[in-house]
Formats: structure tokens, C-alpha cells, sequence
């Protein structure tokens, strides 16, 4: 084998290098001296900042929040309906936005109020002297408020935020986004999941969790730093006042555009099925610590960062159609290996994840476009507040079925030999099987649009 002198170590040019893989990275979205340029950076760090704080106060620590509350699994999905049931109201955002030809303040401050209740006063409702049935329904009353703020505000981010972004520039930025996002949120995740083993180990795990939540207050302060630098540029508009009827009838003329609608519905349903409740089982059945489940998750980031290119690859050549029914159909079976993870095969939830992590890329980066595709040009509030409304829809319909599927098989099992499933894990066999047939159904009307819509 031959040697690597030290003159070949010298010819090395490490400032040529850093600038090349500098270049790769920013190729194709960002133009230094360029101002949408600089939008996009900011944009980014948003992106950051809100996918860091939406797990801070989310996912794992929500549900650990919530069973410091000694909330039951009725009150668990319940959470999940009134998040989803406050954003279908989305489709009148527009009603408000649309009245404004200058929006950013109005939805920075309201994003500033819905972070306030979210991060700071809900986390603080276990400390309020009032009992746990009371604590319960502050919780849910914080918890319906905040979607109802985030209902009125999203179609506007969106359309705001996209203006930085055109078509040239899209795949690109989002390609980089799903790639860095993963890895941001899991090292930020594990050092969550460290911080509130800590305290549970002295019996005081609703303080980690509380700790958490302060970080995420800190991140919020510069997420709603960053929004006020954001560019806004003149909206479109058709000129023409519309009616609350016409917010839902208007997109109904749009047949290409309802296959995306079509879309984001049959995949929402099937992806809100097992809701929290897997979370549940590992935290109580499997005894899986919290940084366990978040070392765990860190499997996304060397996934996510080798394989984003080959999926960019993939969507540049098959679109965002067909490239998510082929992931769907792959991402599936993992749900499988989730039924399989029990307190003597831990390790099982390693592989089901790195499997799921694998495809989810093809779904993440599908769904970045999906939305815009086949969308008017005129009064575009309207149709992403139609499409946010049906996607919230179609993922209430699915926490539904999950809810009452649990609550109908609490004493249920099946068991496979010596194998003994629960409810909490025949709800992810039950999810694998939808998802496959909703890979299905996104197949057909993939040949119904054609490769991109």
C-alpha cells in the first residue's frame, strides 16, 4: 500500500477545501450580496429554532409533561383532537390576512403570543395550586388556544416565507434543510433527554422538563429576532373580496390542485393513528429512559446527512408524487418492527428506526413541495388555508381512530407463541397497514397528474 508523504500532506489545500464543501452546500439557494439570499439564510435558522422548540415542548417531553399530570390515555388523544380540530380552522385565515398588504408584524407578534402560552404558561400549569382534574383542563384550554393562534397564522407564514424561496431555489434549500434539520433537533433532543434523566434520578423529572422548556423560551426570543428581519414582498392578488363560502368552494374549481389535496389527506389520516400512545409504551412498559429513546432518535442524523443527496436524486428524477408512494411503501414496514420492541428486545427499536428514518427522508422531502404544486398563483392564502384545513381534517380522522381504538382494547392482546402484543402495539401494526395502503392510493393519482403534479 502506498504511503501518504508529507508532501502530499503540504499540497493538500485545506482553505480550498473548506471553500468547496462551503460551495456545495450553499449551491443552488444562496448568492452572497444577494438579498433574498440572505432571507433564506434566516429563514433556515427559523427553520432551526421551531423544529428545536417543537420537540423541546413536543413529542417525548410533552408526553412526560402530560404523565406528570397523571393524565390518562383518553385525555392523551383528546390533546391530539383539539390540535387538530382548532387548526382545521385555517381555511378562514385568509378572511384576516388578506385584508392586510403588509402582514409580518402582525404574524411575528402573534407567533411571539403563541410561544408565551405554549413554552412559558403551559409548562408552568403543574406548579398552579388548584387540583389535577383543574390542572387537566388548563392544560387543554392552553393547549386549544395555541392551535387556534397557530390556525390563523400558518397559512400567512407560508405564503410570507415562500416569496424567498423560487422554484429554482426550492429543491435545493429544502434538499439541505431535511438534511441539517434531523441532525440539529437530535443532538438538541439528546441533550434534553440528558437534562431531564438528571433530575429524574433526585425524583425530580417534572423539573428537567421545565428546564427544557426554558432553553426552548431562549430560542423562541431569537426565532422572533430573525422574523422581523425577513423580507416581505407585495402579495398576489385577484382584486376580488370573497365570501366564507367561497374559501372552501373556490378550490373545489381547482381539479389539478385537489389531487394534492387528495394527497396530504390519505397520508395525514394514516400517519396520526398511534398519536402519543407508542410514546406511552415505551416510557411506561419498556422503562426506556428518556435519554435512551433521544440516543436512540440520533440514528436520524448520520442517516440524514448520507442519504438526503441520494433522495434528492431520486425526487429530481421520479417527482413529488411518486417519490412519496414509494417511500410510504417502504417507510411501512417499520411500523411493523415497532410491535416488535419489548423491555427484552430494546434493540429492536434501534433497527425499526433506522429503517424509518431511511424513508422518511423520501417523505419529508416530497411533502416540502407537495403543497405548492398545481396552486394558483392568486389569493394563495386561500388555497394553503384549504389545504392546512383538510390535512388537519384527515390527521383528526386518524388520531380519532387511534383514540377509540385504544380505549376499545385496553384489556385486549394477541398473543404469537410466546410473543404478547398490547393495544399500544397493535396500534402500530394497524398503522403499518394503512400506510401501505395509502402508498397505494398516492401511486394512482401520481399516473392521474403525472410525475410533478
Amino acid at each position: 500500500m502506498k504511503r501518504l508523504k508529507l508532501n502530499d500532506l503540504r499540497s493538500l489545500n485545506l482553505r480550498r477545501t473548506a471553500r468547496r464543501l462551503r460551495d456545495s452546500v450553499l449551491d443552488g439557494w444562496y448568492r452572497k450580496g444577494d438579498p433574498s439570499s440572505e432571507d433564506r439564510k434566516r429563514l433556515m435558522m427559523c427553520n432551526y429554532t421551531s423544529n428545536v422548540i417543537a420537540n423541546f415542548v413536543g413529542g417525548t417531553f410533552w408526553t412526560g409533561l402530560l404523565l406528570h399530570l397523571n393524565a390518562g390515555d383518553g385525555f392523551i388523544g383528546t390533546m391530539s383532537m383539539f390540535s387538530l380540530a382548532a387548526n382545521m380552522l385555517q381555511c378562514f385565515s385568509p378572511l384576516l390576512l388578506e385584508r392586510f398588504p403588509k402582514r409580518r408584524t402582525l404574524l411575528t407578534v402573534l407567533r411571539g403570543v403563541l410561544y408565551f402560552i405554549n413554552v412559558i404558561l403551559i409548562g408552568l400549569i403543574p406548579l398552579f395550586p388548584a387540583d389535577r382534574q383543574i390542572r387537566l383542563y388548563m392544560t387543554g384550554a392552553g393547549v386549544l388556544i395555541v392551535n387556534i393562534i397557530n390556525a390563523f397564522i400558518s397559512p400567512g407564514l407560508s405564503i410570507w416565507h415562500i416569496q424567498s424561496l423560487p422554484n429554482e431555489t426550492r429543491k435545493s434549500y429544502f434538499s439541505l434543510i431535511t438534511m441539517t434539520v434531523g441532525a440539529v433537533v437530535a443532538i438538541c433532543n439528546l441533550l434534553g433527554g440528558w437534562i431531564v434523566d438528571i433530575f429524574a434520578a433526585h425524583d425530580m423529572q417534572y423539573y428537567g422538563l421545565l428546564t427544557v422548556r426554558a432553553i426552548a423560551a431562549v430560542l423562541c426570543v431569537v426565532e422572533i429576532y430573525l422574523y422581523f428581519h425577513i423580507r416581505e414582498y407585495p402579495y398576489e392578488s385577484s382584486g376580488d373580496r370573497f365570501t366564507v363560502r367561497e374559501l372552501f368552494t373556490r378550490p373545489l374549481h381547482e381539479k389539478k390542485y385537489l389531487y394534492t389535496i387528495a394527497v396530504v389527506f390519505v397520508w395525514n389520516i394514516t400517519a396520526n393513528v398511534p398519536g402519543s400512545y407508542y410514546t406511552v409504551y415505551l416510557l411506561r412498559n419498556v422503562e426506556m429512559a428518556y435519554s435512551t429513546i433521544t440516543l436512540i432518535n440520533m440514528l436520524n442524523v448520520p442517516i440524514v446527512l448520507f442519504l438526503t443527496p441520494v433522495w434528492r436524486r431520486v425526487l429530481g428524477k421520479y417527482g413529488w408524487f411518486r417519490t412519496l408512494s414509494f417511500s410510504m411503501s417502504i417507510y411501512a414496514l417499520h411500523y411493523f418492527l415497532l410491535a416488535a420492541v419489548t423491555k427484552e428486545r430494546p434493540w429492536f427499536y434501534a433497527l425499526a428506526l433506522m429503517l424509518g428514518f431511511t424513508f422518511a427522508i423520501g417523505i419529508n422531502l416530497s411533502f416540502t413541495g407537495i403543497p405548492y404544486v398545481n396552486m394558483p398563483r392568486e389569493n394563495q392564502t386561500v388555497f394553503i388555508g384549504f389545504y392546512s384545513t383538510c390535512a388537519n381534517l384527515a390527521a383528526m380522522v386518524g388520531v380519532t381512530v387511534g383514540k377509540y381504538f385504544i380505549l376499545s382494547t385496553q384489556e385486549a392482546s394477541v398473543s404469537l407463541g410466546s410473543f404478547v402484543l398490547t393495544n399500544k402495539q397493535l396500534i402500530v401494526v394497524l398503522t403499518g397497514v394503512l400506510v401501505s395502503l395509502a402508498a397505494i392510493c398516492i401511486r394512482l393519482i401520481s399516473r392521474k397528474v403525472g410525475d410533478d403534479g
